[in-house]
């Protein structure tokens, strides 16, 4: 047994840096995430200029749901924001692989997030947005968002009106300041 366990290559953890990515010179890019504590699901996002200046922010509390659907619906009220903004937001980034998995290939979920997914791919058509997967790292403004346990419903239009971790957050992304991911790699 001993020889079996010396012959499997050990694995070691490796530090990578990884940065929220300003969008291109006069695009807009909404980033959402979505926490489930003890089976209470809220959702937090924010839409970003080129500049990762905050053109809005928002935290929702949508009662019970599953981790997917909580991601699904914080998605879908970002984007409805934008709708009700007039803002159009040409890239869109989320760290659930799966959530982005179900929308690019228009698979078929079970109710009711199949409906939701709908309206997602509706909504990203008609702005002509793509939805790209990222790692949390990259993600910690809207993660940061998502658990602040608000209450309710809120929206922020200036950076001020944010709790301080978010505040700093979000100023971090813009200076482009990476997080650390712990990556496996083979020794």
């Amino acid at each position: 047994v001993s020889e079996l366990v010396s012959k499997a290559s050990p694995r070691r953890r490796v530090p990578c840096a990884i940065a929220w990515a300003k969008p291109p010179l006069g695009v807009f890019k909404l980033n959402s995430d979505a926490s489930v504590n003890r089976g209470r699901a809220s959702g937090g996002g924010l839409l970003r200029d080129s500049h990762g200046k905050l053109i809005f922010a928002f935290y929702k509390e949508f009662g019970d749901h599953e981790v997917l659907e909580a991601e699904s619906l914080a998605l879908l009220f970002g984007l409805q924001l934008c709708v009700q903004r007039g803002c159009c937001p040409a890239l869109v980034e989320v760290d659930s692989k799966s959530l982005v998995q179900l929308i690019g290939f228009g698979v078929i979920a079970k109710w009711p997030l199949c409906n939701i997914l709908r309206k997602i791919r509706h909504l990203l058509d008609g702005f002509s947005a793509s939805i790209s997967h990222i790692f949390r790292e990259a993600n910690s403004s809207a993660d940061r968002l998502a658990a602040i346990g608000a209450g309710g419903t809120r929206v922020y239009d200036r950076v001020h009106q944010l709790p301080a971790l978010v505040r700093a957050s979000i100023s971090l992304d813009a200076r482009g300041v990476p997080g650390v991911r712990w990556l496996s790699e083979e020794s």
